[in-house]
């Protein structure tokens, strides 16, 4: 039974998720239990459970009636997030390259491996696993809770409408990878000086991505992404 409900999360979750982030329902929309349990055929308590989820992700929150609404992202909260993952991103990679072992290099170069071939299928599901793999690996290795918890959640925010902005464009996960193997070569290599380059680079592009998106869904719905 528990099975059972923790797939019809990921099913409530994935069908929201969607939503928010084609822009099918605007920042600010309420989002109801009921409605949407009827829509997918979905107990409430699966429902509930993937806009909890959501709500810590940063795409859907509360108001004061604990109502569920699509959160909205302007485009100065994506440039405040990218500056913050460019500081936090540098300071985890340089701190990490310092005691990365042979197995964790190993689990590196995997985690750029299985992106390429993500990239290659166009399987942008694979492509965010695989990335998350990264993270994590690096995260672990660097040791620092509060800074890993931080920029989680900060990527989480951005990088769901990133993921987004790369569809019908097949370049980006391509570039994207490339970016993350520049990376871990720098990493291995301990070298301290080129990390932080690359990863100005590679936040760069994921804040044009997203600005980019944003922008375009202001001109074709009149909101304004500001």
């Amino acid at each position: 039974m528990a099975v059972e409900t923790a797939s019809l999360v990921d099913v409530a979750y994935e069908n929201l998720l969607a939503r928010i982030t084609s822009f099918q329902v605007k920042a600010g929309a309420p989002l109801s239990e009921v409605k949407i349990s009827k829509e997918l055929n979905i107990s409430r308590t699966p429902i509930r459970e993937a806009l909890q989820r959501l709500e810590k992700e940063g795409l859907v929150q509360r108001t004061e009636a604990s109502r569920f609404t699509v959160a909205q992202i302007s485009i100065k909260e994506v440039n405040d997030a990218c500056d913050l993952l460019e500081i936090l991103d540098t300071y985890i990679f340089t701190k990490a390259s310092r005691t990365l072992s042979e197995e964790d290099a190993a689990e590196l170069r995997r985690s750029v491996t299985q992106m390429s071939d993500a990239s290659d299928a166009n399987d942008r599901t694979a492509w965010t696993e695989a990335d998350r793999n990264f993270h994590q690996i690096l995260n672990r290795v660097a040791g620092n809770e509060l800074v890993a918890d931080t920029v989680r959640e900060t990527r989480r925010r951005v990088q769901r409408f990133w993921i987004r902005s790369t569809v019908g464009q097949f370049d980006r996960l391509h570039t994207c990878t490339v970016e993350h193997g520049q990376l871990v070569d720098a990493i291995i290599n301990k070298d301290v000086a080129a990390i932080g380059p690359a990863v100005t680079e590679h936040i760069s592009h994921l804040r044009e991505n997203v600005v980019s998106l944003l922008t375009t869904v202001a001109l074709l719905t009149g909101d304004d992404q500001a």
